[in-house]
């Protein structure tokens, strides 16, 4: 290898710097992106489970009240245990096993 290819080599290096840095910047705003994105469906699945089963609950019991009032008591009764058991099973497994991470 002469100096002359040696010279070479360098200046086809220094070409191709600028773009080494451009897929380095690209590289790292996509890996910005993802993580941010991560942040965010773990908070939004941290929130979805604190407020999401309590409001289903809710509007459980009030569906219930609201469109079957007339509805025997001992009916009504077994119309609330039943589902309200099941969704606080369901949620007790769902905290019990949670993890924020996505």
């Amino acid at each position: 290898m002469t100096d002359k290819d040696l010279d070479l080599l360098f200046a086809e290096s220094a070409k191709r710097l600028p773009d080494v840095e451009q897929i380095n910047t690209a590289v790292m705003h996509t890996v910005r992106q993802d993580l941010r994105l991560k942040t965010l469906r773990k908070w939004a699945k941290l929130l979805g489970i604190c407020f999401g089963l309590p409001v289903a609950v809710v509007v459980y019991i009030y569906a219930l009240f609201v469109f079957m009032p007339e509805m025997p008591e001992q009916l009504r009764i077994l119309s609330l245990a039943l589902p309200i058991a099941t969704i606080l099973f369901l949620a007790a497994q769902k905290i019990r096993y949670f993890s924020p991470d996505v």
